[in-house]
């Protein structure tokens, strides 16, 4: 079993029925019929530009997407579903798994000002990735997470 929860519930504890722990392929609605292998699932790190890229593979081909460290931070780390949403003041981040982190604005002009950039990117076995982000919170991201952040869902 997986981090508690029955071998058929989706983590969420709800018992919908989908097993993530055995969950090996997904789809992505702008890759058309494609079925994309999550074993083969790559993650990577792009400081400069403070997002990360995704790449998928399938028989067919590849599908790769870049992911903001907001969209990817913003997921449940097991299931990859989207967390609620936490507001406070004008920043909303979302909750849970989520460390929140609020700074006052430094003048940046870049677009992620939440102080998740730089990151570090770990591959973590056959599970997922870890990644260590800049304020100080490393969460250790399922494939089936991080292929949901670029667009993927259940067959």
């Amino acid at each position: 079993r997986g981090f508690g929860g029955s071998d058929d519930d989706d983590g969420n504890g709800n018992g919908n029925g989908e097993n993530i722990n055995n969950v090996l392929s997904v789809v992505v609605d702008e890759a058309g019929e494609s079925v994309f292998d999550l074993p083969f699932t790559r993650l990577s790190v792009d400081n400069g530009n403070e997002n990360f890229t995704v790449r998928l593979f399938s028989n067919e081909g590849g599908y790769q997407k870049v992911v903001s460290g907001r969209e990817l931070r913003c997921r449940d780390p097991r299931s990859g579903e989207i967390e609620e949403i936490a507001t406070s003041g004008e920043d909303n981040f979302r909750s849970s798994s989520m460390v929140q982190h609020h700074a006052a604005s430094n003048g940046s002009t870049s677009s992620d000002q939440d102080g998740l950039f730089p990151a570090k990117v770990t591959k973590k076995g056959n599970y997922g990735y870890e990644v260590e982000w800049a304020d100080g919170a490393t969460i250790i991201y399922s494939l089936l997470a991080i292929a949901k952040a670029a667009g993927g869902k259940l067959p």
